[in-house]
């Protein structure tokens, strides 16, 4: 892939991060969650559509199980004390998330790892409005994650008209990225 023909195709990412960033901004949005599930799309879809479907069930599969440690761990304190509750928490989300590796939908760890780990951050790094879990603040990161994934779906949909209206052979559209992730 060549500079200049790569070029439309940054840009074109250049320009929807910048139109998220100045909306999500003018609407005291939070800037930096869909970008979790915008990556993801490349990290761990190969910027393949068919994966979305996966894509989607691991971000609501890792944010339920994000919802679930904040809330199991005040119970689990009282049987464990405040040294072990958290980490035996942990242990079971990540080894079921790991597990379902084995299967057909639930396979995508990445997703769930990506939407678990960005809960924490969401909740604890005062982006919820506060440290209780409310209905409001799990739609709004999920609906900042689905936004993420459009981004991405967006980005692959413009990636594939650039490259076709520059006539790009299917042969010489991957980047350094694309060829190490195919290896």
């Amino acid at each position: 892939m060549t500079f200049g023909k790569f070029l439309p195709v940054a840009a074109s990412v250049g320009v929807l991060a910048a139109l998220w960033v100045a909306i999500g901004s003018a609407n005291a949005l939070v800037l930096w969650v869909p970008f979790l599930s915008w990556a993801l799309v490349f990290g761990a879809g190969a910027g393949k559509l068919s994966r979305v479907p996966k894509e989607l069930i691991g971000l609501v599969g890792g944010t339920v199980a994000g919802v679930l440690v904040v809330y199991l761990a005040p119970t689990f304190t009282g049987f464990l004390g405040g040294t072990l509750a958290l980490p035996v928490l942990i242990f079971i989300a990540g080894t079921s998330i790991v597990m379902l590796e084995l299967t057909n939908w639930f396979e995508l760890a990445p997703a769930y790892f990506f939407s678990f780990a960005g809960w924490f951050a969401y909740l604890y790094g005062g982006f919820a409005g506060g440290t209780d879990i409310t209905v409001a603040s799990v739609t709004m990161y999920m609906a900042l994650l689905l936004l993420g994934t459009g981004l991405g779906i967006a980005t692959v949909l413009l990636r594939k008209f650039w490259l076709d209206m520059m006539k790009v052979p299917l042969d010489q559209r991957q980047t350094i990225f694309d060829k190490e992730r195919m290896k």
